[in-house]
């Protein structure tokens, strides 16, 4: 992966190229194979891929290297996409919904230096998104149900009640939406400053990352917002919510790998860790913003390097 990074920073050219073929490959992926798991992995991974390589190139250098790579590589996917598919769709979507926010954001980035910014910024760009997905996508939750259901009928007659838990999954999707974007964003942002660090042969990310703090101002306002949110049951707010939650998620998350580095079972440990934040994310990932949210108070890396050194 790092290979495939210096040569996508040898020039715009060579950006342009590796950027546009991981997207056409993303958008063609399935079609062409099949709807399958593999085929699905595949697509994710080159996309997430693509849009990285995105965030590097403009932590690297600058945003107008990075929307000239963008211009070009969004032209080739939507030509593509309208000699493939008969729609420039894709290219267009890719464009506006995954990589203009993490120029954005690396651009934040860059210009700041500070992951908290970065995360606070991406933060707005939830809220634009749920302005959008509840101003003017209002009607897209409908329709997707409309459109499985159809589908599913045209199997086998669905019951009352599975129809209603197909209502129920298109909901918490749609609920979902925008703080699943934002965790694209942020991982996006972060694997590509990880990328910049060890092309400088440098360990400063990891050293940035465990001191993350998004500060008191925005612990008062999640601590606040989110059992509002849960309480009121309002659609719009529980999307801000979760945006909110997996904010203060990634400091938690900086917390435990600073409590762990000193520690000789680290590794052990964070894998179990990181098990368990993605197969009992429920649990795992409220205590981990919780911890997130309270630690801007209490300091708890404060008191870990206090403890070291006593010891």
């Amino acid at each position: 992966m790092l290979a495939l990074a210096r040569y996508t920073l040898k020039g715009p050219y060579q950006a342009a190229a590796v950027v546009g073929l991981l997207a056409i490959i993303a958008v063609f992926i399935v079609p062409v194979i099949g709807y399958s798991a593999v085929s699905i992995f595949l697509a994710f991974v080159t996309n997430l891929l693509a849009v990285v390589l995105v965030g590097l190139i403009i932590l690297t250098q600058g945003s107008t290297a990075g929307l000239k790579v963008i211009a070009v590589s969004a032209l080739v996917l939507s030509l593509a996409a309208w000699m493939g598919l008969n729609s420039v769709e894709p290219g267009i979507s890719m464009a506006l919904l995954q990589w203009m926010p993490v120029i954005i954001l690396a651009q934040v980035l860059r210009s700041s230096n500070s992951l908290a910014l970065t995360l606070l910024a991406g933060i707005l760009i939830g809220v634009v998104v749920i302005a959008f997905q509840y101003l003017y996508w209002a009607d897209l939750e409908s329709i997707w149900v409309a459109q499985l259901l159809q589908n599913r009928v045209g199997e086998a007659q669905l019951a009352e009640q599975e129809a209603e838990q197909l209502r129920q999954f298109v909901h918490l999707m749609m609920v979902l939406l925008a703080s699943s974007l934002y965790l694209m964003y942020v991982l996006v942002i972060f694997i590509a400053r990880w990328m910049q660090a060890n092309l400088a042969d440098s360990r400063g990310f990891g050293q940035e990352f465990r001191s993350l703090t998004l500060g008191k101002p925005a612990a008062l306002f999640a601590f606040v917002t989110v059992p509002l949110a849960v309480m009121l049951q309002q659609s719009w707010m529980m999307s801000f919510a979760f945006i909110l939650v997996i904010a203060f998620m990634f400091q938690g998350i900086a917390i435990v790998h600073s409590r762990l580095a000193t520690k000789k079972q680290a590794y052990g440990l964070l894998v179990l860790f990181y098990v368990l934040l993605v197969f009992v994310w429920q649990i795992t990932g409220i205590l981990t913003a919780i911890t997130g949210i309270v630690d801007n108070w209490l300091n708890f890396r404060k008191q870990a390097e206090n403890r070291n050194n006593v010891n």
